[in-house]
């Protein structure tokens, strides 16, 4: 984990966003982590608070130098002589208004680093190549001509998790008849509505349903990657991801962020990537302009680890998931679909205040595999709320 508070000759500027309070308390939060030697990087600076300094929760010099799927320069992300690293130096202004000016600036923050020997000329081209065949700074607009692949849409488990334990078999054959494909099963690892995963498996399989991510706990991460990767194993499962808590702080989410680049790392192994699944409170929790949320993205490796943006939880905060595809390209795989009322509850897609038009247009950028509908508060209940939501997205076209 890298983290300095060395004094910066180049100027990074954050922007600050008024981050709102959320319009609904979690349903799950965990303890403070406890730090351990694996996990907490080095204290901030004598006098200072995590985060005051330039680039205290910046870009993390474990990754490559990378913009997104297909453009990764293999550059490693060396750390510069002002005490950041080549990342932080190259979006501290995202996100960028048009790919000719994230060109221009790559080109321009680069040349200074081959000056100053933090780069040699050929990592310098290869940086330049990445971010030409990004599609950081595209247009990505709302056309109406395109529709949802439903293929990869499924349904988080939790809006049925009344009837699962009592009726899977009924539940998951209700989803499947509807025209869901895939389903996210959330629980730990060993329990999915009282049942394990290879006890799950059967029961998908026979209403033909893929498992393409399971939500499991920090704690089936931290002590038991084995159990991890042997429950996605047994239902298919590429994806896992975990949920935070509401009582952290910025360094909290910091030795998180090295919890899911280890555990993502041994379960790579394995074939399966790490995933972190949001709340509002990452967006509330902030320290000069950097929140939580930017923690967990900025000190994350994208070759482990992934963010499975809940777009409600962000709206709850004013936060755009659009805004958020452009400040961090190729790094939202999986993605929570469901909706926010103008009251602040729960809706079912399409019923709410959320542009899924415009959130699937940018769905290139921000490098989605799969998107899974949720209603944390379902009516009249967890399948006809499910259904409906899919109902909305078999139509819509963007």
């Amino acid at each position: 984990m890298r983290r300095t508070t060395s004094t910066t000759t180049r100027t990074l500027r954050r922007t600050a966003k008024p981050w709102l309070a959320a319009a609904v308390a979690a349903t799950l939060t965990l303890p403070i982590l406890a730090p351990c030697a694996s996990a907490a990087g080095p204290g901030p600076a004598a006098g200072g608070a995590p985060g005051t300094a330039a680039c205290a929760y910046g870009y993390t010099s474990e990754a490559t130098v990378w913009f997104g799927a297909g453009a990764d320069s293999g550059v490693p992300n060396h750390e510069t002589r002002a005490g950041c690293t080549v990342m932080d130096e190259i979006m501290a202004d995202a996100p960028f208004t048009t790919h000719g000016k994230f060109v221009r600036t790559v080109t321009s923050v680069t040349k200074d680093l081959v000056r100053e020997r933090v780069l040699t000329a050929r990592e310098r081209r290869d940086i330049v190549r990445a971010a030409t065949d990004s599609e950081v700074g595209k247009p990505h607009p709302v056309t109406g001509s395109r529709s949802v692949d439903l293929s990869r849409i499924g349904l988080v488990g939790y809006t049925v998790r009344a009837t699962m334990p009592t009726d899977a078999e009924g539940t998951l054959g209700a989803l499947a008849e509807c025209g869901f494909q895939n389903i996210e099963p959330s629980g730990a690892a060993g329990n999915f509505y009282g049942y394990t995963a290879a006890e799950l498996a059967p029961l998908t399989d026979e209403a033909g349903l893929e498992v393409p991510s399971l939500g499991v706990s920090l704690s089936n991460l931290q002590n038991d990657v084995d159990l991890v990767a042997a429950e996605a194993h047994a239902v298919g499962a590429k994806y896992v991801r975990i949920s935070g808590s509401g009582s952290w702080t910025l360094a909290d989410y910091s030795r998180t962020a090295a919890i899911l680049n280890e555990a993502g790392e041994a379960l790579g192994a394995e074939g399966i990537r790490v995933a972190y699944h949001n709340h509002g409170y990452e967006f509330e929790t902030e320290e000069d302009g950097v929140t939580g949320y930017d923690v967990l993205v900025r000190e994350t490796n994208p070759e482990f680890v992934t963010m499975e943006l809940d777009v409600y939880w962000a709206a709850s905060t004013d936060t755009s998931a659009t805004d958020l595809f452009a400040r961090y390209p190729g790094r939202f795989e999986l993605l929570h679909l469901k909706d926010i009322a103008e009251d602040g509850s729960f809706a079912d897609v399409g019923a709410g205040t959320i542009d899924f038009a415009e959130i699937f247009a940018g769905a290139t950028l921000a490098g989605v595999r799969y998107g899974f509908t949720e209603n944390d508060q379902p009516s009249p209940d967890g399948v006809t709320s499910a259904c409906t939501s899919l109902g909305y997205l078999a139509g819509l076209r963007y």
